[in-house]
């Protein structure tokens, strides 16, 4: 059975620190478990640009395929496990990646690729209202559109 994911950005938490923008970011699982934590705060547009890489990635790969989708730090991090042509298994590593996963779920990629779009583009959009501008959301801009073209599956 599959679960529901769904990638959150909170909004009125982006701040613009040198050339970064700064924000809590954060998967939510079944609409209540949320990794690593609710009110993570990260490189939101670095990370959501890593996390579109990965996700084309594991888009046109073989089953069996793992791909990383990893936060600024380097942990935690969530594993990618390509399971069928629209399924994946994500496994959630809190403390370094050589340890336990804290929990796996079984999700559908293409819910996922929605997710992804749709907290990208928000982001994007109150970066444009606040006026800020980077060669890393220029990035994340081109990334959004390459995975709105991209196939669901392979």
């Amino acid at each position: 059975m599959t679960q529901a994911v769904s990638i959150e950005v909170d909004l009125e938490t982006l701040e613009k620190t040198n050339d970064n923008i700064v924000g809590n970011i954060c998967f939510v699982n079944d609409y209540h478990r949320f990794f690593p934590a609710e009110g993570w705060s990260d490189l939101v547009i670095i990370v959501l640009s890593w996390w579109i890489e990965s996700l084309k990635g594991l888009i046109i790969s073989e089953a069996g395929r793992v791909y990383k989708f990893d936060f600024m730090d380097g942990t935690p991090v969530v594993f990618g496990k390509k399971t069928d042509s629209d399924k994946m298994e994500l496994s959630f590593f809190g403390n370094s990646e050589r340890g336990s996963v804290e929990y796996s779920s079984i999700c559908s990629i293409s819910e996922l690729k929605a997710s992804l779009l749709s907290t990208s583009k928000k982001v994007l959009r109150s970066v444009e209202r606040n006026k800020w501008s980077s060669e890393e959301i220029d990035k994340l801009k081109d990334l959004v559109l390459s995975l709105e073209r991209y196939p669901n599956h392979s």
